[in-house]
């Protein structure tokens, strides 16, 4: 195996006549995974965008604690039960990231849509949060 190889943690190699060798105990082994988001930030409010391959709605739990926001679940990948990984760069297991949220988000608002691999989360800026045109009246 390379020096390359071993500093990146990718325990694969071929062999003299050419096959790939098996993974290694550490790399089978099911880690929480930390999923790339993407944030965008409007006058109306935030949006996240989590990408999650392989889940399912029903693997999904979102939850708000004290302006923390909870994403986490597991993703199962559907293999053969005969097959043995050689190398793994998405594994199953579980997942999990959490937000901070600002106190100007109504969290009490917040709408999840999973499609293609990417949940979407829209989270509302509260009506008071919002800006907006104060009238000037003549005195």
């Amino acid at each position: 195996m390379t020096k390359e190889m071993k500093e990146t943690n990718t325990a694969v190699s071929k062999t003299a006549n050419g096959s790939v060798e098996k993974a290694t105990d550490k790399q089978t082994q099911q880690q929480t995974m930390t999923p790339a988001t993407d944030i965008h930030e409007t006058k109306d409010g935030a949006t996240l965008y989590i990408d999650l391959p392989g889940v399912s709605p029903d693997a999904l739990d979102i939850d708000v604690d004290q302006n923390v926001l909870t994403v986490k679940g597991d993703i199962n990948l559907d293999t053969a039960d005969s097959l043995t990984p050689t190398y793994m760069d998405v594994r199953a297991g579980a997942f999990k990231r959490q937000f901070t949220l600002s106190a100007e988000l109504d969290s009490s608002q917040v709408d999840a849509q999973l499609k293609n691999g990417v949940l979407t989360l829209v989270i509302p800026r509260s009506e008071q949060h919002k800006p907006h045109k104060i009238e000037v009246k003549a005195a």
